[in-house]
């Protein structure tokens, strides 16, 4: 009679395999339990989890349909926790890590659209303005649920990012899931270079400058200063600032105090907090960036689709400068993220510090929520003005036929809110 251990069992390599992987990350975390001081000491009950961890991983190496290799299966659980954390934290490979690590290129096509996962769906949070996807029709907060015929499944922001990334003229066709619509709609994405600038700006009759920021890059703090100097020599001189913020959920803290720097000044922009007392830092502006001495009056656009650099700043200028937020509430996406490198050549990218306006007010999971809410269009209007579904776009509205934009042309030359001197910070 054979021995149970000279059976030849499909798997017993992977199985003896797991159960080392299992009994070492035990054995690594029984040593930081008693190395560690008491009140670091993490609960026993993370480690009844690592087993069950252990246990998944065999189950389905062994009984799964088809058959996985480990690395699969690890990269897959990795990419699945990470994608659990926030949409800004994700694992990647080591090829993946070390362009991390040259540096962030711009594409040479894209689709033009910031993504999340939201609700376990693959989410657009916000389509620049006159974008490819703009184009094709898709809207903020359309749900894909297929590229290319695929299922979309356990993509993190980043590696559906790459997706929608590639050669000029690379055509993708999308299933999306649009609320108030019964059934999915067919749409094809057509990859093109990101042209035209970052910041427009236009003069609502000779009195107010609406100042419209597409989304954040490298170059958008040149742009925005040469807009706001324009906008100074103006004559007559403008009533107030519209700065829209709208749609625009992409750019770094970077970008934000940069781009804040010419409306504040030294004064400070955002707060980063980590999870120690200890990591908090404050990030300020320059004086020598400051646009004007006593800043217009201004109104700041936000809505669901407003995130990231586009909130720092709006958080900033209702802080510091007393500018009034109008719209609805923004998405509550901001933080700082480090790299950390797995012995493999792979690497977690997670979130180490949240933002925090000057004010102390947490903006990740909880937004800015507009002084003033923003006009509703009557659902008549609203009919008139969207294209039909699987149809083309209709046109983007122009400021002038814009019922926020006016709403806030309106405060504006009402007289609220009254400009503002800069005040310096406390020494």
């Amino acid at each position: 009679m054979n021995r149970p251990q000279d059976l030849k069992t499909p798997g017993l390599g992977w199985r003896r395999s797991s159960r080392r992987i299992g009994w070492f990350i035990l054995a690594l975390g029984l040593a930081a339990y008693f190395l560690l001081p008491a009140w670091a000491a993490p609960p026993v009950s993370k480690y009844d989890s690592l087993r069950l961890y252990t246990e998944a991983l065999f189950e389905v190496s062994q009984k799964y349909v088809w058959p996985k290799n480990e690395e699969d299966l690890m990269y897959g659980s990795l990419r699945g926790m990470m994608n659990s954390l926030d949409p800004d934290s994700s694992f990647l490979t080591a090829k993946e890590y070390q362009n991390y690590l040259q540096g962030v290129k711009r594409p040479p096509a894209e689709a033009g659209m910031d993504l999340i996962v939201k609700d376990g769906l693959l989410t657009a949070v916000s389509v620049i303005d006159g974008g490819p996807a703009t184009r094709a029709g898709l809207k903020p907060d359309d749900h894909i649920i297929k590229i290319d015929g695929q299922m979309v499944r356990n993509l993190t922001t980043q590696e559906a990012a790459r997706r929608f990334q590639g050669a000029p003229g690379t055509a993708i066709k999308l299933q999306v899931i649009r609320s108030g619509e019964v059934k999915p709609m067919d749409l094809t994405v057509t990859l093109e270079p990101m042209s035209g600038n970052t910041v427009t700006t236009q003069y609502l009759d000779n009195a107010v400058a609406y100042v419209r920021i597409r989304y954040f890059n490298d170059e958008t703090p040149v742009e925005l200063d040469k807009a706001l100097n324009n906008i100074k020599q103006h004559k007559p001189a403008v009533k107030g600032i519209i700065l829209d913020l709208r749609n625009n959920a992409r750019g770094s803290m970077e970008e934000a105090v940069r781009s804040a720097s010419l409306f504040l000044g030294n004064q400070q922009i955002v707060i980063a907090k980590g999870r120690s007392p200890k990591t908090e830092q404050a990030y300020s502006g320059k004086d020598r960036d400051l646009v004007f001495k006593t800043l217009p009056p201004m109104v700041v656009l936000v809505d669901q689709g407003t995130a990231r650099a586009a909130e720092i700043l709006a958080a900033a200028l209702r802080d510091q400068a007393r500018a009034t937020l109008l719209g609805a509430k923004t998405l509550g996406l901001c933080g700082l993220t480090k790299a950390f490198p797995l012995e493999d050549g792979s690497a977690l990218v997670m979130t180490v510090a949240q933002c925090y306006s000057p004010k102390g007010l947490k903006i990740p999971g909880k937004g800015l929520e507009p002084e003033i809410p923003g006009q509703k269009v009557s659902a008549a209007k609203a009919a008139e003005k969207a294209p039909a579904p699987q149809k083309a776009p209709a046109p983007v509205v122009s400021p002038e036929q814009d019922p926020w934009v006016l709403q806030a042309k309106d405060l504006l030359i009402s007289g609220k809110p009254t400009p503002v001197a800069p005040k310096k910070p406390a020494a």
